[in-house]
């Protein structure tokens, strides 16, 4: 997917913005890269703080050419200075898609739920801004998704109890 390679729409500035409003003129594309960059760079921040790992990934994940890179970077780093709830934006961004791309809302969550684990730690605002996300997009769990959660929990659980074990028996 093309970014629009207009310098003159990324401009760096310390104060709160918008990014909706600063956007509004754009191509229905390119405001739904920045869209997902948005949603990626709050839930990413949701646990406290927006690490470099995670930037790295949001940048794996979104097609882009080279020279576009500082680009994204510069629209991150807007994103991350954006004044709106990651509700606002999910919200914009189904209404721009309407319904004519489901499967696309569903690779966003897939996204963010990729995002969340990129640094190996996953809080629950992260969790919370995910499934606030999803219900937004009208996304739905499959049932093998339920059950991949289920024995995710129970190994975590598993997991945690042997390290205790171990702890204990040191």
């Amino acid at each position: 997917m093309p970014i629009n390679n207009k310098l003159h729409m990324i401009r760096s500035e310390d104060r709160e913005i918008d990014m909706w409003e600063k956007y509004r003129h754009e191509s229905k594309q390119t405001i739904c890269i920045i869209g997902v960059l948005t949603l990626s760079v709050k839930l990413c921040k949701a646990d406290g703080h927006f690490s470099t790992q995670e930037e790295a990934e949001i940048l794996k994940i979104i097609p882009h050419e080279a020279q576009q890179r500082n680009i994204l970077r510069n629209i991150m780093a807007e994103a991350n200075k954006d004044i709106n709830p990651i509700t606002h934006d999910a919200q914009n961004l189904k209404s721009l898609l309407k319904n004519e791309h489901p499967e696309f809302l569903e690779f966003i969550i897939a996204v963010l739920y990729r995002l969340a684990h990129s640094d190996n730690v996953y809080s629950q605002s992260e969790d919370d801004d995910i499934r606030e996300v999803a219900r937004i997009f009208d996304v739905q769990k499959s049932i093998s998704e339920k059950i991949l959660e289920f024995f995710v929990k129970t190994f975590n659980k598993i997991k945690l109890s042997i390290s205790k074990k171990e702890k204990s028996n040191a």
